[in-house]
């Protein structure tokens, strides 16, 4: 009995050793073996992008272009706003053409411009490209859409949506989508009117362009106007903002169940 207790406890360096070196095999082959295999099987194909680095991928990167892009103003002023919203794109496009890999940790994503490869994807054959689970807070938000929803389910979805967006649908909506537009420069010029000529007229351009938007989506969605629903509209807002805070936090699965169990001990 003693001798196999002693066997036992001889064995327990070589166990442990044994689970150690395990774990630093699983943990190289995800951080390092893996990325490296996967930038060789797209480099055959013609696709390269920034080169991983152990672990990080390419974050650094993408934070620094971010940073640089919002910290300089946009001079001279133009609409092709892709260098400063997508900053990353811009610059390794330049560099590695439309479609490359970038590195998001471990984790890889291949970014693509062509048409005719987006329509594949989100059309032909989209029961190839699984789709990532979304953050639970954002499921929260989104609910059943087509952007969370997979399999049955999103077909069936997008079969009941696509005749909205046909294009002889979408031209019936341009009179309501007119009606709009026509009835928010009628309040400018009204404005106009009443206030001194010498002061002109100041407009926040932006809330104009979002009520203005949000008006011609309840229009033709809903057959009201844009002030019928703007409270609806302001608690979305709110609860948009709500959800990017707590998006930024550590999400914990199981975190309930476990609380749950410290109550009851």
């Amino acid at each position: 009995m003693e001798e196999g207790f002693q066997f036992l406890y001889s064995f327990k360096p070589f166990a442990i050793t044994f689970i150690l070196l395990l774990f630093l095999a699983i943990v190289f082959s995800f951080l390092w073996w893996r990325p490296r295999k996967i930038e060789q099987h797209f480099s055959k194909q013609g696709i390269r992008g920034p080169p991983y680095k152990f672990f990080v991928g390419n974050a650094k990167e993408l934070v620094s272009l971010m940073l640089k892009a919002t910290s300089q103003p946009i001079f001279p002023f133009s609409h092709n706003i892709l260098p400063r919203v997508l900053s990353f794109y811009h610059h390794w496009k330049k560099i590695y053409g439309a479609t490359f890999l970038v590195w998001f940790g471990p984790t890889v994503r291949l970014t693509v411009a062509d048409p005719d490869l987006i329509r594949e994807i989100f059309t032909s054959k989209s029961e190839f490209y699984e789709k990532n689970e979304a953050h639970p807070l954002i499921k929260q938000l989104e609910g059943d859409g087509l952007l969370s929803l997979k399999g049955e389910k999103w077909a069936h979805h997008r079969k009941i949506i696509t005749p909205t967006f046909h294009l002889e649908n979408l031209k019936m909506m341009i009179p309501m989508a007119a009606k709009g537009v026509i009835e928010k420069l009628e309040n400018i010029l009204s404005k106009s009117k009443t206030e001194s000529l010498d002061d002109g007229v100041e407009i926040e351009v932006s809330e104009w362009f979002q009520t203005l938007t949000e008006d011609i989506v309840t229009r033709t969605a809903f057959g009201r106007s844009y002030e019928d629903g703007k409270a609806i509209f302001r608690l979305q807002a709110q609860q948009m903002v709500l959800a990017s805070e707590a998006f930024q936090k550590i999400f914990i699965p199981g975190y309930r169940y476990i609380i749950s169990l410290f109550n009851y001990s």
